[in-house]
Formats: structure tokens, sequence, C-alpha cells
């Protein structure tokens, strides 16, 4: 192998036959340093960066836990992998609040491990190739939107839904949506009847979110942990990484999430509806479940619609009625009343959209229904 071009990996353990046993696994593929004290790597590594880290939990001194926070706190920090003597879904949980990306087990089979580096190297490749293609899809959503507020992005949400034919970009929107809404940064987990799909802003999500995102599906609608909360469906969880510390906007949020969630778990029986009914009594219920899915996303979405509407009214009304204590000149007056209507007629054209999309949802319980 070409020693120039091969990734580098540092792996700190305060136990030298752990060193020993680590470099002989991994210095035919890889340009491997060791390291027993955290200090002592923190100090190294900000000098040269490496690809991987595998990182001890305990250790004298600074704690594995602690190495890995201090380390994301660095300019170019890397995915952490820890090694462990403790499999605990509450050392796991820690393992990933610090920042961790992956979690094995001590003793750690070779194998597992260098497929496990293999993953990590290129799932860092793919986030690189991937900022463009997020980039343009970011792009696109923002011209599709409406300026009109978070009600508004949630009626695009459930207009460009109808558009989606698999887990992978049903993900996708989804993240695109959140990071609309208030800037949320999130862990997608799309969990239908014929596969999975984990996704997070970076691209795929990391071994330890893609667990921690599977592990807490039965812990309730809501679950919060540290700063962050995982909101789950029938069919799609959410881990929401930065919810907003303002109690008002959080409030929103958690009425907004839970509505595009219903809305995209139905995207998601429907998407198992078209490919993979396999008997008649599957079609009946299959299809009753998506009647009653879409039927409540139906009202929930006309209700969305109707309270959207009528606080952009009353608010550009307020506004109008405010115009002439602001001492404007005509021609002010004149171009800010303009910018007014524009705003209005941007806003109706929204809810005019989102009431053709629950009038399609209805046809098609109504279609749906006629086929039981």
């Amino acid at each position: 192998m070409d020693t120039d071009n091969r990734k580098k990996i540092y792996v700190v353990d305060d136990e030298e036959i752990n060193l020993d046993l680590m470099q002989g696994i991994l210095e035919d593929d890889y340009d491997v340093s060791c390291f027993s004290d955290g200090a002592v790597f923190l100090e190294q590594y900000s000098q040269a960066p490496a690809n991987v880290v595998l990182l001890d939990v305990d250790m004298p001194g600074l704690n594995g836990l602690e190495v890995c926070r201090k380390l994301q706190d660095l300019d170019d920090p890397c995915p952490v992998m820890f090694i462990s003597s403790r499999s605990s879904n509450e050392e796991r949980l820690a393992g990933y609040s610090a920042g961790g990306y992956d979690y094995i087990v001590k003793p750690c089979d070779p194998q597992e491990l260098m497929a496990k580096i293999s993953l990590i190297l290129l799932q860092q490749e793919q986030y690189k190739t991937l900022d463009n293609t997020r980039q343009d899809i970011f792009d696109g959503f923002m011209e599709a939107a409406t300026g009109s507020g978070e009600q508004g992005v949630l009626l695009q949400f459930a207009v460009a839904v109808f558009n989606v034919k698999d887990y992978q970009e049903l993900a996708q929107l989804v993240l695109t949506t959140l990071d609309q809404l208030s800037g949320l940064h999130a862990g997608v987990l799309v969990h239908g009847k014929s596969d999975s799909v984990a996704l997070s802003n970076n691209g795929p999500c990391a071994p330890m979110e893609e667990e921690i995102l599977a592990m807490l599906m039965e812990k309730g609608r809501i679950f919060k942990f540290n700063n962050r909360i995982q909101i789950n469906e029938s069919n799609i969880s959410v881990l929401i990484k930065n919810m907003p510390e303002d109690e008002k906007v959080s409030g929103r949020m958690l009425d907004h999430i839970p509505l595009l969630l219903r809305i995209a778990s139905a995207c998601v029986t429907n998407i198992d509806t078209s490919s993979h009914l396999d008997s008649s009594l599957q079609v009946i219920e299959t299809v009753q479940g998506v009647c009653t899915q879409l039927g409540s996303s139906e009202d929930e979405l006309r209700n969305c619609v109707g309270s959207f509407i009528t606080i952009t009214e009353d608010e550009f009304q307020r506004m109008e009625n405010e115009m002439q204590f602001l001492a404007l000149s005509e021609e002010q007056e004149n171009k800010l009343q303009e910018s007014y209507s524009s705003t209005l007629v941007q806003a109706r054209k929204s809810t005019n959209e989102a009431i053709e999309v629950c009038s399609r949802l209805g046809e098609i319980v109504n279609d749906l229904k006629r086929l039981l």
C-alpha cells in the first residue's frame, strides 16, 4: 500500500497491551499512532489531525468522554470510535452525547473493527461529495417555499411530499423542512416495511446515532435527554440536536414537528402500499391504515391552512391600521401597500395549493375506501 496516501488513525488507551494489539491489527493498512494519555493525544492532534480516533473510555486523568468533548472543540475534529469494556445503553448514550461516532465493545473482533473503520472513512468521503447536492436541494426548496413563516413551510412540505418516491427522498425532505422551520439539525430514521433509512444533515447517520434513533423508538412519542429530543411516529423518528432554548419557539416546534411527521408517516405507508402488498388481507389492512392516516392528515392540514391565512390577514390589517401613525410620505405608503399586497397574494397562493392538497387527500381516501 502507498504509505503516502494511507489514512491516519490515532489510538488512545492507557493499557500498553491494548495499544500493541491495535497497532498490530491496523498498521498494515493505516498510518497508526498510539497514545496512553488523553492530554498528550490532544496536544499532538492539535498539531497533526487524524482521519479516525479509537478512544478508550476508562482512563486516568482525562477519561475518554472528556477527551472526546475537548476534541469536538478543536478546529478540525474527526470521527471518534469508543472502544470500551462497557456495553450498556447508558454508556452508549453517554458516548453519543460526548460526540462519539461509533462504539465497539472490548475485546473487539479484528474483522469487525476493520469493517467499522472502513465504513467511517467511506461515510466521511460521502459527506464531502454530498455538500453540493445538499446545497442544491436546500436552494431549490428555498425558492419553492414562501416567506410566510413556519406554517407556510409546513404547507409547502405537504405539497412536496406527494412527489416523494422513496424513503431516502422523504428523509431528505424532512431534514430540509426542519432546517427551514427553525434551523433545526436532526437525525431522521424512516422505518418502513421493506427497509429503513437513517439520514442526518451531513449525510448518512453515524452508526451510533442510528443506533440511538432505533433504541429510542419505543420510548414514547416524545423523549428528551440532555439537550436533545426525539419525536416518534409509527413509520418515522426524528432526533432533534439543537432544539431552540426560547420556550415559545420550542413550543411551536413541538406543535409543528408531530404534524410534519404524521404526514411523513402516511407517505411511508403510501410508498409501502405501492410496492409491498402481497395478499388480499394485507391490502385491506394497509388500505384501512392509509385511510385513517390520510383522513387525520387532511383534517389537521385544513385546520393549519385556516389558521395560517387568518393570522396572516389579521397581521396585515393591523399593519395597515398602524401605518397612518408612521408619518410616511404618499410614495412610501404606496410602496408599503404594494409590499403588503404582494406578500398577501403569495400567502393566499400557498393556501390555495394546500387546499388543493387537502382535496387530493380526500379523493385518495374515497378511492381507497372503494377498494375495501
